[in-house]
C-alpha cells in the first residue's frame, strides 16, 4: 500500500513504525502483578494499519470473576493456551527496531499495558526494550484539538467518529486504538507537525517505556475509567431524587414522581433504576406509570430515553398484576407480545454520550437486548419442572415442546432461547450432564442461537481436539454470531472469547509459532514440528522363515 498522499504527514511516518498493543489481565491471588490473558498488537507503518498479531495466554492463575466481567475470558477458555513464557519472544520480536525503521509503542493508557508487559517480561527473566511512548490517552489528543467526554477509549473513538464493535476485546482494542492513532497523527500534520521527534518532544512526560513503573493500582483505575458513565446531571435534578415515593402515595405525590422519572428518561439518568427500586408503593402502581412513560418514549422514538425506562421497569415485571386466574406465564407473554415488537423496531442506542442509556455508557448490556432474557425466566418459571416439556428430546415428543410453541406462536426467538438456555444451565448446574448434553444438541438443531448455549455447545465439540471438531466448533460460533444483530448481551463476548479458543487450537495442529514476524508486522508461522528422521515402522506383509 502507498503512503499518503499529503507530504507532511509523508515526512511525519519516514522511517516509523507503530507497534499498538493491548492486554487483557486478571489479578494475581498473591497480590503480585498483573497476568496477561490475552494480548494482541497492531502494526501501522506508512499511515496505515498493516499487520496484526494476537494470542490468549493462560495466566497460570485463576482468572478473577471480576476480571471475567469485563473480558468474557474464563478458566475454561485458556486451557490449553500458551503461557506467557511462550509468546514472550514474540512480544519482543514485534518490537524489535529494524534497519534504517524507529519502533514506536502505542496503547490507550499506555502506563498501564506497558506496567502489565514488563512484570510480565521480568517474570521470565527478559526485559521490555527501551523505545519510545505514544499514549492515545495522554497528551496528543490535546495537542493536536480533539478533546472526548472522558479519558476511555470509548470517549475517544466517539470524538473522533469511530467505533469499537468489541470492547474488552484484547484484539479489538488495539485496532480501535490504532484508527485513532492514525486519525491522531493525520492532525498533528495538518497543525504542521512533519517530523514525528518533534512532534514526540512536545507530548511532555513518559514518552518512553523506561520512564512506566509497575502501578499496582493500574488495573481498578483503568477499569473505573472504562466503565464510568459521563454524567451532566443539574444539581436539582439529583436533589429531587432524595424524595422517595411512600407506601399509599396521593395522587398528586404519583403524578410528581411520575414526572421526575420522566425527566430521568430525558436526561439518561443513571439513578432512575435507583429511585424506582426504593419505592415503597406497590408494584402494580410503580408499572402503571412506568408503562406509561415508556409508550411515550417509545412513540417520540427515543431510544436512549426508552432503554433507561426499560432498565428500571425489568426488576418489577415478575410482580405484573394479572387478570383473574391468569397464570404468571401467560401474563408474561401476553406482555412480551404488546410490548416486545415495539421495543425490537427501536434499534440500538447511539454512539455519543447523550443519544446512550446509562447501561451503554458503561459497556453493560443495554435494557434492549436484556430484556428477553427477563422475559423468558419468567415465563420459564421453574427450570426443572419444564425440562421434560421445554424440548423434547426423545420419543413422539422429540423436537414438539413448548419451545416449539411458542416459536410457532411469534414470541421473540430470543425470549424462547433464553428460556431454553436457562433449562441446560439448571441441569449442568444440577448435576445431570447428561440430560444437558442432549439438550444442547436438541436446542441447536432446533434453531437456539442464544450466545453461552452455543458457547457451550462449541466447547464440548471441540474437546476431541482434531481439526474436523474444531472446525466444525467453529462453525457454530460463527452461525450464532449471525444472529447477533448488535447485542450488548454479555454472553457474546464470552462466545467471542470462545471462539478465540478455538481458532487458536486450529491453528496450532498445522502451524507453530515462528517467533518472527515479517516487515508489516504479520507473525510467520512455521510447519508443525516433524521429526528431521522419522521413525517408521512397517507392518510386514509376509511372515519371514
Amino acid at each position: 500500500m502507498s503512503l499518503p498522499a499529503d507530504p507532511k504527514l509523508v515526512s511525519l511516518w519516514a522511517g516509523l513504525r507503530l507497534v499498538v498493543i493491548d492486554t487483557e489481565t486478571t489479578p494475581s491471588p498473591d497480590g503480585g502483578p498483573l497476568r496477561t490473558v490475552s494480548l494482541a498488537a497492531v502494526t501501522c507503518r506508512g499511515g496505515v494499519m498493516r499487520g496484526t498479531w494476537h494470542t490468549l495466554v493462560d495466566p497460570d492463575v485463576p482468572i478473577a470473576p471480576a476480571a471475567s466481567r469485563i473480558h468474557g475470558i474464563t478458566d475454561e477458555l485458556v486451557v490449553g493456551e500458551p503461557r506467557f513464557s511462550a509468546v514472550a519472544q514474540q512480544v519482543l520480536s514485534v518490537l524489535e527496531e529494524r534497519d534504517d525503521e524507529r519502533t514506536v509503542l502505542c496503547a490507550h493508557n499506555a502506563s498501564f499495558d506497558v506496567a502489565v508487559l514488563r512484570a510480565e517480561l521480568a517474570r521470565v527473566g527478559l526485559d521490555l526494550p527501551d523505545v519510545a511512548l505514544l499514549d492515545t490517552m495522554g497528551a496528543l489528543p490535546a495537542l493536536v484539538g480533539v478533546r472526548p467526554a472522558s479519558k476511555s477509549l470509548e470517549g475517544l473513538l466517539n470524538v473522533l467518529g469511530l467505533t469499537n464493535p468489541q470492547p474488552h476485546q484484547a484484539l479489538a482494542d488495539a485496532q480501535s486504538c490504532a484508527q485513532a492513532a492514525l486519525l491522531l497523527l493525520e492532525r498533528a500534520a495538518a497543525a504542521g507537525f512533519d517530523d514525528f521527534d518533534t512532534l514526540h518532544a512536545q507530548l511532555g512526560r513518559r514518552t518512553h517505556t523506561h520512564a512506566v513503573k509497575p502501578n499496582r493500582r493500574a488495573f481498578d483505575a483503568a477499569s473505573a475509567s472504562a466503565s464510568a458513565p459521563a454524567s451532566n446531571l443539574s444539581a436539582t435534578h439529583l436533589e429531587g431524587h432524595s424524595s422517595l415515593l411512600g407506601r399509599r402515595p396521593s395522587r398528586p405525590q404519583l403524578w410528581a414522581w411520575s414526572e421526575q422519572v420522566r425527566e430521568c428518561a430525558t436526561l439518561r439518568c443513571e439513578h432512575l433504576t435507583g429511585r424506582v427500586s426504593e419505592a415503597q408503593a406497590p408494584a402494580r402502581v410503580l408499572l402503571a406509570e412506568l408503562h406509561e412513560v415508556l409508550d411515550e418514549r417509545i412513540s417520540v422514538s427515543d431510544t436512549a430515553g426508552t432503554a433507561t425506562v426499560l432498565a428500571a421497569l425489568l426488576p418489577l415485571l415478575d410482580q405484573m398484576e394479572r387478570r383473574g386466574s391468569q397464570s404468571r406465564r401467560t401474563a408474561t407473554l401476553r406482555w412480551e407480545k404488546s410490548w416486545g415488537p415495539r421495543l425490537s423496531a427501536l434499534g440500538r442506542c447511539g454512539e455519543d454520550a447523550q443519544s446512550r442509556c446509562p447501561a451503554c455508557r458503561a459497556q453493560e448490556t443495554c435494557a434492549l437486548d436484556a430484556w428477553p432474557e427477563v422475559v423468558g425466566a419468567i415465563a420459564l418459571g421453574d427450570p426443572e419442572a419444564a425440562a421434560g416439556t421445554l424440548l423434547g428430546v426423545s420419543g413422539a415428543r422429540k423436537g414438539k415442546g413448548t419451545y416449539a410453541t411458542w416459536r410457532a406462536s411469534g414470541v421473540d426467538a430470543r425470549v424462547a432461547d433464553a428460556a431454553l438456555w436457562r433449562v441446560v444451565e439448571h441441569q449442568k448446574r444440577t448435576g445431570h450432564d447428561d440430560r444437558a448434553v442432549a439438550l444442547e444438541r436438541q436446542a441447536w438443531a432446533s434453531g437456539c442461537r442464544h450466545p453461552d448455549l452455543a458457547s457451550d455447545y462449541a466447547g464440548r465439540i471441540a474437546v476431541a481436539g482434531k481439526k474436523r471438531d474444531l472446525t466444525r466448533a467453529l462453525k457454530v460460533c460463527d452461525d450464532a454470531f449471525a444472529a447477533r444483530a448488535g447485542s450488548t448481551l454479555e454472553g457474546w463476548t464470552r462466545l467471542l472469547s470462545r471462539r478465540q479458543q478455538v481458532a487458536g487450537r486450529l491453528q496450532r495442529l498445522n502451524v507453530r509459532a515462528s517467533g518472527a514476524f515479517d516487515e508489516d508486522g504479520n507473525a510467520i508461522p512455521a510447519r508443525a514440528h516433524t521429526p528431521q528422521n522419522p521413525r517408521r515402522t512397517r507392518v510386514p506383509r509376509f511372515a519371514r522363515p
